[in-house]
């Protein structure tokens, strides 16, 4: 068997442009080399023996990303290289089978996020009593906690979630918002997704985690599939889209109830915050982590 991979090399200001186009060709999961990784490693030097010591040569000014592709997906390769073109140069090559599909799993490790949460991959161990801890293993899906828009996320459901609360999470990925926010307390959770491998994780991950009971995960849009009100919804998509959601989603909060956004780049804050406002949603909060925005706003 052969893979396809693809490699993108762009500066640095260019890599959440690169992204959020691998985000609208539903490419969530790939690897990632950039000044910002290597300055993670010599804080956790414990975990080198897991790195490739190449990953430390990159040039500092660039981001050098690499996505992986079956044979029969080599269409969907040449449409990305093609996208990214103008902002990056690409290089794609085709290589023999070496657990491509694999490869990936070395890069995450358990991580602890807010005050009482932890991401633990399956593959991994962990334990610590003082934390809920949520297994996760993505497939082929987005959210193992390591990207910066799901990290805020937990973190703010983290703040908001009271107990007995209905959730809806809008692009479920992983399952991984609607797992945390059962296991922080919240009654149920409706988790949607457009993708068949989303809801195939999010099953999954449920299974895992002990939290299926609670939810309710369907294919396809929210709007089309659910007509009751939330506590809180939350949604890790990008911008643009959460945007034009918004008018919609309001009417699914009854009462002075909260909407947590992320998949944001900061440089387009505006379009959510506006959308919100022009709603009548207050914004709660802003935050930002590595070019990445999250943003809570609640129905006045």
């Amino acid at each position: 068997m052969k893979y396809i991979e693809l490699e993108i090399i762009t500066e640095n200001e260019k890599r959440e442009d690169v992204e959020t186009i691998l985000y609208e060709n539903e490419i969530y999961t790939f690897e990632e080399e950039s000044v910002e990784i290597i300055d993670e490693l010599n804080q956790q030097k414990d975990t080198w023996d897991f790195v490739d010591e190449s990953v430390l040569e990159i040039d500092e000014t660039k981001t050098k990303i690499r996505c992986y592709f079956s044979e029969d997906e080599e269409s969907l390769a040449e449409k990305i290289a093609n996208a990214v073109k103008n902002l990056a140069s690409v290089e794609i090559t085709t290589t023999d089978d070496k657990d491509w599909a694999n490869n990936w799993k070395k890069y995450y490790h358990p991580l602890e996020i807010g005050n009482h949460i932890a991401i633990k991959p399956t593959w991994e161990e962990y334990e610590n009593k003082d934390r809920i801890v949520i297994d996760i293993d993505p497939g082929m899906a987005f959210g193992t906690g390591t990207h910066e828009t799901t990290y805020l996320c937990l973190e703010a459901l983290e703040q908001y979630v009271e107990k007995d609360d209905l959730i809806f999470d809008i692009g479920c990925g992983t399952g991984i918002l609607g797992i945390a926010a059962i296991k922080l307390g919240a009654e149920k959770v409706l988790a949607v997704d457009i993708d068949d491998k989303c809801i195939e994780a999010t099953e999954e991950n449920a299974k895992l985690n002990n939290t299926l009971d609670k939810m309710e995960i369907y294919e396809g849009n929210l709007l089309d599939v659910i007509t009751s009100s939330a506590d809180i919804i939350v949604s890790n998509i990008i911008a643009e889209i959460i945007a034009t959601m918004i008018p919609e989603l309001k009417k699914h909060l009854k009462g002075k109830k909260t909407f947590i956004a992320s998949g944001i780049i900061t440089e387009k804050i505006y379009i959510v915050k506006d959308a919100l406002e022009k709603e009548g949603f207050e914004i709660l909060e802003i935050r930002e982590k590595n070019g990445w925005a999250q943003i809570t706003g609640r129905v006045i």
